[in-house]
């Protein structure tokens, strides 16, 4: 089993902690042992609360979080505002301490990959390379998504980072626009798009409502294309 996916996005309010929340049940679901970990926050503090709540964790906030801050700013100013400074080797120690134990860790991001973590320019890209995880890449459905999630793509490759597959959020399969998003963001990145998910009722982040987010994320995820690597594995070890 891979350790785990760096979970970013093409911007800040794409629905990175929704997809993260119900790609950690979709996991569970199957028995897997996955973990989800959110280093930094800064605004939607309880992201976290969400993400234990929606997968069911037996886990303590502090656990999977490094660094929450109430400002809705960039973590790096949220932090000089708080008297702290973001650490790489805090982040590394809490992400080895859960890998030891859980399987895959899906950790969140803030905002899109280009975040600044801390003044001297070290950015959620960064992050994911030091974790050496490959990134899920979370994208909006609508008008301007295929120019900013081609861009957060290549960015990422050009930085030397994998990317295992895209994340449509809040996608209506009745709108012809939305559709050829899809079909363009493919075309343009040779990037596969792994699920569609469409607007879940009741959802709120904020109130700690998942709503039937882990039913519709099991439903809209290639689960067969995100768990080949780890079968193929399986049946070699049970061969």
């Amino acid at each position: 089993m891979t350790k785990g996916y760096f979970i970013t996005g093409t911007g800040t309010g794409v629905g990175k902690t929704v997809v993260t929340a119900g790609l950690l049940a979709g996991f569970r679901q199957r028995g897997i042992t996955a973990m989800a970990m959110k280093p930094v926050q800064s605004g939607g503090i309880g992201d976290t609360r969400f993400l234990i709540h929606t997968g069911r964790l037996p886990i303590a906030q502090s656990e999977i979080n490094c660094y929450s801050f109430q400002p809705a700013v960039s973590p790096h100013l949220a932090a000089e505002w708080a008297g702290e400074e973001i650490s790489l080797p805090v982040i590394k120690q809490a992400f080895n301490r859960l890998a030891g134990q859980y399987r895959p860790v899906l950790v969140e991001g803030a905002g899109g990959i280009c975040v600044p973590l801390t003044r001297a320019g070290f950015t959620v890209a960064d992050l994911a390379g030091e974790l050496g995880l490959p990134l899920i890449v979370v994208a909006r459905a609508g008008l301007g998504t295929i120019n900013h999630t081609a861009l957060t793509v290549k960015w990422a490759q050009h930085l030397g980072l994998t990317i295992k597959g895209i994340i449509i959020n809040d996608y209506n399969a009745l709108n012809p626009i939305e559709a050829d998003n899809v079909f363009m963001i493919t075309r343009l990145t040779d990037v596969p798009v792994i699920g569609l998910i469409p607007p879940v009722a009741g959802l709120s982040v904020e109130a700690n409502r998942p709503g039937s987010l882990p039913e519709i994320v099991d439903r809209q995820i290639n689960w067969d294309y995100l768990l080949t690597e780890e079968r193929k594995k399986h049946d070699y070890i049970s061969g």
